[in-house]
């Protein structure tokens, strides 16, 4: 049976963290933002600095902190010289992941390569330059935004901030549960060169990432 273990009141509502016996979740009153059984997917997510050759050193920026998957993924593929921005609206995140659900992800907020920033994505995007990588995990995919103001990430403007913030050869990537394969035209039409990449779980597919390289 599924236990409450902490509430917050943020966002204009009521954020409760439940404890499912098997795994957490993170709910604005009744819907789900967040749940930590799609862990595996978000790493595999992060581990695409790596499978995209962006280098040892790459400037990253990570859009949603999550259950710090993504984020510690990166961290694992990468060097010392890695410059890595997680983006974060919800305090609520921040402050699970530093204590009830600090061991999903040990001591991610506290690497020095590390730099948190309590902002909307759509507006530190807007701010970046000579970005390599920029890893979005807000949302269930690009057409089903957990806030109504996300939804501007994946319209024409929002993508082409995104390729603006990005050094030439640099990816962008959305993490997405479902298929969302008509997103691969906003990508190309956005100047990217696009692609979707499947995670699969015990050969099912899970989840996947559509991708946009900057040429």
């Amino acid at each position: 049976m599924a236990t409450i273990v902490r509430v917050f009141e943020e966002a204009g509502g009521r954020l409760l963290l439940r404890d499912c016996g098997t795994h957490y979740e993170l709910l604005l009153g009744q819907t789900p933002l967040l749940s930590s059984k799609a862990l595996a997917t978000e790493r595999a997510f992060g581990e695409l600095v790596r499978d995209l050759g962006l280098g040892e050193g790459p400037r990253v920026l990570v859009g949603g902190l999550g259950f710090g998957a993504t984020l510690s993924a990166v961290l694992g593929c990468t060097g010392p010289e890695a410059r890595v921005t997680v983006v974060e609206k919800l305090a609520a995140v921040v402050e699970l992941l530093r204590t009830d659900l600090a061991h999903l992800a040990p001591g991610v907020l506290e690497d020095p390569r590390v730099a948190l920033e309590r902002d909307d994505v759509a507006d530190v995007i807007t701010r970046a330059r000579d970005l390599d990588a920029i890893l979005l995990d807000v949302d269930n995919g690009p057409g089903w935004a957990s806030f109504r103001e996300n939804a501007r990430l994946y319209a024409p403007d929002g993508l082409s901030r995104a390729f603006e913030a990005l050094s030439p050869g640099g990816a962008y990537a959305v993490w997405s549960g479902y298929p969302a394969d008509a997103f691969l035209g906003a990508l190309r039409r956005a100047g990217f060169t696009a692609s979707v990449i499947p995670f699969r779980e015990k050969g099912t597919i899970r989840a996947r990432a559509y991708v946009g390289r900057k040429p």
